[in-house]
């Protein structure tokens, strides 16, 4: 599964990352590599990788725009298919605590255009307008590892 967070902070690229290695490896209880290069950091478990954007790939501008959320940070997610459910718990784990650490917005797509979940001052929104194969993994034990309140409603794609 391919999916996208975008956050608004005011950190830098590479504080930003981390960060963001520091909380996944406390939620994965081991080690997670971080390796940067011209385009991206790229941090990594063994069950899913996370690319936060140096140069703006994914094109923030539209996203902000489509989206109509202010947001600055592009973080592109693959979860590995073999530990897939597992994967998903632990990013799961991994967004709560980022949603703890850093006060901003929030904007969790999956295939480049569903929204699943929007955090927009301070409220934590998970749509509630899912298609089959999203109703079967985004379930309320699996909110419930954001550590964080939300109501549900439909968010537009």
């Amino acid at each position: 599964m391919d999916c996208e967070l975008f956050l608004e902070s005011n950190l830098s690229s590479k504080s930003l990352a981390e960060i963001i290695q520091k909380i996944a490896a406390e939620s994965v209880n081991q080690n997670v590599s971080l390796h940067n290069n011209e385009e991206e950091i790229v941090i990594s478990t063994e069950f899913f990788s996370m690319a936060l954007e140096i140069d703006d790939i994914s094109d923030i501008a539209f996203v902000r725009n489509h989206y109509n959320l202010n947001v600055n940070q592009c973080i592109r997610i693959q979860l590995f298919g073999n530990t897939f459910y597992q994967g998903l718990e632990y990013l799961f784990k991994v967004i709560g605590k980022i949603m703890n650490k850093i006060d901003g917005n929030l904007l969790f797509l999956e295939n480049g255009s569903d929204q699943l979940l929007r955090k927009e001052n301070g409220q934590l929104i998970v749509n509630n307008d899912l298609n089959q194969y999203q109703k079967r993994y985004l379930t309320k034990s699996l909110l419930g590892l954001l550590d964080h309140s939300y109501i549900e409603d439909r968010l537009s794609n």
